[in-house]
């Protein structure tokens, strides 16, 4: 597949220290994001939970970013199969909820821009006079 081997190849097979750092300092607040919302609506098991994967990226990103290799791998191909689902399931919401009733809409007052009606014998839209010459466009 076309757009696999593109994301296989925009991974890179190692991480730089200022990469690795970047990732797992960004997913390690994420979680402890995450941590403090689940702490403040009383869910303590999982905000332990939450704390201690992104402590643990916190650490790795400061002691040992180049090491965070594996972790980002395993953190994209999980994006990547999560995208999978969530995309078909987005795409399909913004089709029914907005391009379907606005073309049921359009066809409703009787509008169809497929269909081009002919004006003096010509499918050519009439315009009105030229705005200028074409010589000096820039």
């Amino acid at each position: 597949m076309e757009g696999e081997r593109g994301l296989a190849e925009q991974v890179p097979a190692r991480l730089s220290a200022a990469e690795g750092r970047k990732f797992a300092l960004t997913v390690g607040t994420a979680f402890l994001v995450l941590a403090a919302i689940t702490w403040w609506r009383d869910h303590l098991t999982l905000s332990r939970v939450f704390v201690g994967i992104g402590g643990l990226l916190w650490i790795g990103g400061l002691v040992v970013p180049r090491a965070m290799g594996p972790v980002y791998h395993f953190w994209m191909g999980l994006a990547h199969a999560i995208s999978k689902v969530t995309t078909p399931i987005f795409l399909g919401i913004v089709y029914f909820l907005v391009i379907m009733p606005i073309g049921i809409i359009m066809r409703a007052l009787g509008r169809n821009p497929i269909v081009h009606r002919a004006h003096d014998g010509s499918y050519w839209a009439p315009h009105g006079e030229a705005r200028g010459s074409l010589k000096n466009q820039f």
